[in-house]
């Protein structure tokens, strides 16, 4: 009888010890589980991308419209550049945020534009709808369109094929991306001369502000104030050169329109308002 009671002891003691083992385990897993933060959900935005202009393996100006959904933590996201043969390129940040629509920003080489409500992108902390980003980059590859990237940038949020136009607005209607005109009336800068390389009024060493280019402006309206360059307000200054102090008032009285002479190294370009010239370069 002995033996026998030793033997059921040791199974009742192995069994409690059994018991101990599984619910230590699974207090151990609790632990682990309350305190590993849930994963966070991917946000849901409607977003869609336009390449306002895109010259194959060149430069491009592609602008990124948030139609509806949930804010977006500015820091939280990241941008990747479909490009035509199958790749992705990690971009860098937009260089703006506008309060607008893509009709709004959808005007070829306008740059960094002063639309109202215009901000840094690098100063905003928050992508909400209705603003629409602008990007403006060089890539050895044709891009096809945006990848959205949401932290932990794992998986792709949203995928925004470009579109041939930008909407079915009268202007794409009747003439294409290429031939609309800023509804607004605004300046619209005007390079005179030298148009290309070598071109007279260029000295071959292009140094010491040896080049001279000349820039005009159209409009609708009989006279226009544009204020002068401010910090982080480039909407009236001559990239390429600090020196010059752009004017402030312009008037469309016909042969009286003012001449603008600029002297510059290896190249200027003048952004006005919602517009920029074409680029002067020497060299």
């Amino acid at each position: 009888m002995s033996m026998r009671h030793d033997v059921a002891v040791s199974e009742i003691i192995g069994a409690v010890l059994l018991i101990g083992v599984v619910i230590g385990g699974m207090s151990i897993l609790g632990v682990i589980l309350l305190s590993t933060p849930p994963p966070e959900e991917t946000p849901k935005a409607s977003i869609s991308s336009y390449c306002v202009q895109c010259d194959p393996y060149s430069s491009y100006e592609i602008i990124m419209y948030h139609g509806g959904g949930e804010t977006l933590e500015r820091q939280k996201l990241q941008f990747f550049l479909q490009t035509k043969d199958g790749k992705l390129e990690k971009m860098d940040d937009p260089d703006w945020v506008y309060e607008g629509t893509p009709e709004d920003c959808m005007y070829p080489s306008i740059g960094s534009s002063s639309l109202s409500g215009r901000e840094n992108w690098t100063t905003s902390d928050m992508w909400k709808s209705g603003q629409t980003l602008r990007f403006i980059f060089n890539s050895n590859s044709e891009p096809a369109g945006l990848d959205t990237r949401y932290y932990p940038f794992k998986s792709t949020m949203s995928r925004a094929e470009f579109t041939d136009k930008i909407r079915e607005s009268p202007c794409v209607k009747e003439n294409n991306p290429w031939g609309c005109n800023d509804p607004t009336g605004e300046l619209i800068p005007v390079l005179i001369s030298p148009t290309k390389t070598n071109t007279s009024g260029c000295e071959d060493d292009c140094s010491g502000d040896k080049c001279t280019a000349y820039f005009t402006y159209n409009t609708t309206s009989t006279k226009v104030s544009i204020p002068v360059h401010e910090t982080g307000k480039p909407w009236n200054n001559f990239d390429g050169v600090s020196t010059v102090v752009p004017q402030e008032v312009f008037t469309s009285s016909g042969s009286g329109k003012d001449i603008i002479t600029v002297k510059f190294s290896k190249s200027v370009v003048w952004r006005l308002n919602r517009s920029k010239s074409a680029k002067a370069s020497c060299g």
